[in-house]
């Protein structure tokens, strides 16, 4: 049986002497804590050379290189210069390869948990292979080096700053014994409080279980601790403190109580079965054989603790811009002004509109807030503006909902349109973001059934609707999913779309999923139009016309998602027999505290707002939808979300406002009345 012995240079309580099976062998671990004494670790290394396989050294300062040079501390290099037969090791091969893979692919997992933040490094010297990679991750990096190692209260920011500073400080450093009196604690009420004020502020902090451990923790409360590894006594007692997430690099591979690199890297030197040093090729061969990752444990959040998402809205119209109250004393004269008053507002920077209070989950009873913020251009200043100057508005939105508290946000009508729909603001916001379009074509077809089921024209057999849906608009992402939806439950699809390619692209998606669905494409609507049962109208036509409606039957129902609408007003009333219906519209859950003028009563939404809503009732908060395609999965997802949390359909509106069952109930009879016409 291979023997390690273990020395805990910053420990004074984790001595142990136990047998593990790991990597598919037994092992003996003896572990002495030798709490900062040089002399005990020394004699303890005379003492086991020869008598045991591997020595494993933790809690020292590693050989440092930085740009320029290299540093080791001299104590550290007796103590690794005293075996003559037994290997040292103290874990820094295997850390500064897989520390670094493990973090990336923690990122790449869950890419919003470390960018664009404040990351705070007690000391920077001591975790340099990792530095880079929050610089690239676009992080503010701020390292407390001076005042860890020598009570000196400033930090330093960036990898230039540290290099300087290690090169300045190495004299002196190879002179200082490591004493735990020299390392300052970052107590509260010091009087460098001040000075590492910005310090302390972060959202991240990042340093190795040997020095955390001798600091003062209550700074971490609500925060984020990277750490290369952590022991259970450790965790609990952080995630008792309130630290919000923990990232131990490491995971627990064995049951002892301190776990850590150097024991892995003495762990794979037994392996070896020879006295050559632990290779990088060895330690890639043990990551990929045990699939190592990151552990990230969760913290307890207080009974109290409210989420909060953001969601950004935008007028629909020009007219719209004299609702705001700074702007309704030019109403009278809005004629004249209107068209000033649109250009100068689309330059406008974005503000906090509202608040919505109170959202609060059937199920869970878990409450969240909403953040309402506003950009004040059009749709058509939208469409026709910079999309860079438009993308900065946005991301300056994002930006400021992160600092407000708000984990995810979402993006409302035609700022989910602008240039590649939400990609590059996803990837330049500090939080998730969403466009909300899962759940609004859950609501287009929540809305649908209920109206058709109103009209009661067409019949179901074997759970199929007997008669044909078109989609106008169907490559868009609301349109392509809703049909991927549709094709399951219709007889017959009709897909509409100015882009003829397109269509048969969607048509040959759709038949990969429900090889025997009917399809047809057009694209054109008034040349499918006479037949159809169910109209889904997503185009961002922005008010041209895209249907005759005259052409339509009688009966027919429209299902409107377009804002602007496709259907304009004068068009719908023309056709009394038929059911034009506007989609989108929710309802949230709980006694919903509307701080804002949405344009709708009570506590209904528009659907994308109530995505971002429903996604922080689920705690999921990630960027669930973006671009111009939705994942048909994410559809049923968001809709088994909807059924647990209880967001749901509102009453059915139409243009102009809520549809009663008596006006269903008058529509039919036209409808009627109509069809017995053709048929004489």
């Amino acid at each position: 049986m291979k023997h390690i012995l273990s020395i805990s240079y910053t420990q004074d309580s984790k001595s142990f002497d136990e047998v593990v099976e790991i990597l598919g062998e037994e092992y003996r671990i003896t572990q002495y804590a030798t709490n900062f004494n040089f002399e005990l670790s020394k004699n303890l290394i005379y003492k086991y050379d020869g008598l045991c396989d591997v020595i494993a050294l933790s809690g020292l300062p590693p050989n440092i290189r930085y740009h320029g040079g290299f540093f080791a501390h001299p104590q550290v290099e007796k103590l690794k210069a005293i075996p003559r037969e037994s290997v040292i090791v103290d874990g820094s091969v295997v850390k500064n390869i897989y520390l670094p893979y493990a973090l990336r692919q923690l990122h790449r997992k869950m890419p919003k948990l470390f960018p664009k933040k404040n990351v705070s490094f007690y000391a920077g010297a001591l975790q340099y292979p990792i530095i880079e990679l929050f610089e690239e991750w676009e992080n503010n990096v701020l390292m407390a080096d001076p005042y860890f190692l020598t009570k000196l209260p400033f930090v330093l920011k960036g990898r230039g700053k540290l290099d300087k500073f290690i090169k300045f400080s190495t004299p002196i450093f190879r002179r200082m014994k490591i004493k735990k009196t020299l390392l300052s604690e970052f107590k509260d009420g010091e009087l460098s409080a001040e000075f590492l004020k910005e310090f302390y502020e972060s959202s991240t902090f990042v340093g190795n279980q040997a020095t955390v451990r001798l600091i003062n923790h209550e700074h971490l409360k609500g925060k984020t601790l990277v750490l290369d590894h952590v022991s259970d006594d450790l965790k609990q007692h952080l995630l008792d403190l309130g630290v919000s997430k923990i990232v131990a690099g490491l995971p627990k591979l064995v049951n002892i109580p301190n776990f850590n690199f150097p024991i892995l890297e003495a762990l794979i030197q037994c392996r070896n079965g020879d006295n050559s040093i632990v290779s990088e090729n060895d330690v890639m061969r043990v990551i990929e054989e045990f699939n190592l990752e990151c552990a990230v444990y969760e913290g307890q959040k207080s009974k109290n603790e409210i989420d909060k998402f953001a969601f950004i809205i935008h007028p629909l119209s020009s007219k719209m811009l004299f609702k705001h109250p700074a702007l309704k004393f030019l109403k009278p004269i809005s004629g004249t002004v209107e068209p000033i008053l649109e250009e100068v507002m689309a330059g406008v920077p974005g503000f906090l509109y509202g608040k919505i209070n109170n959202v609060k989950s059937d199920s869970t009873g878990k409450v969240v807030e909403g953040l309402i913020y506003s950009v004040a251009a059009t749709p058509k200043k939208l469409v026709e503006g910079d999309v860079d100057k438009i993308y900065r508005q946005l991301i300056k939105i994002c930006d400021d909902a992160s600092k407000a508290g708000a984990k995810i946000i979402g993006l409302g009508a035609y700022t989910k349109i602008v240039g590649d729909a939400g990609i590059t603001v996803e990837n330049m916001s500090p939080i998730p973001l969403t466009t909300g379009n899962s759940l609004s074509a859950c609501a287009t077809l929540w809305a649908a059934k209920y109206a058709l089921e109103k009209m009661g024209f067409v019949k179901r057999k074997n759970k199929i609707y007997q008669g044909k849906v078109c989609i106008i608009g169907a490559t868009g992402s609301i349109g392509a999913v809703s049909a991927k939806v549709l094709a399951a439950k219709w007889k017959d699809l009709v897909l509409v779309a100015p882009r003829g390619y397109k269509l048969l692209e969607l048509k040959q998606e759709i038949l990969e999923i429900f090889p025997d669905a009917n399809i047809e494409v057009s694209t054109n609507a008034d040349a499918v139009c006479e037949d159809i049962d169910l109209f889904i109208t997503t185009t961002s036509s922005r008010g041209k016309k895209i249907l005759d409606i005259e052409r339509v039957k009688p009966g027919a129902v429209i299902c409107d998602v377009s804002r602007p609408f496709d259907i304009k007003v004068e068009d719908a009333l023309k056709r009394p027999d038929v059911m034009v219906i506007a989609s989108g519209e929710v309802q949230l859950p709980g006694n919903v505290e509307m701080k804002v003028d949405l344009g709708l009563e009570g506590n209904i939404v528009y659907a994308c707002l109530a995505e971002t809503a429903l996604l922080a009732l689920n705690e999921t908060f990630e960027s669930f939808t973006l671009g111009r395609n939705i994942n048909y999965q994410n559809v049923v997802e968001i809709d088994r979300m909807a059924k647990e949390h209880g967001v749901k359909l509102s009453s059915i509106m139409g243009h102009s406002g809520f549809i009663t069952d008596e006006e269903f109930k008058l529509c039919r009879e036209h409808a009627v009345k109509e069809l017995e016409k053709r048929k004489a």
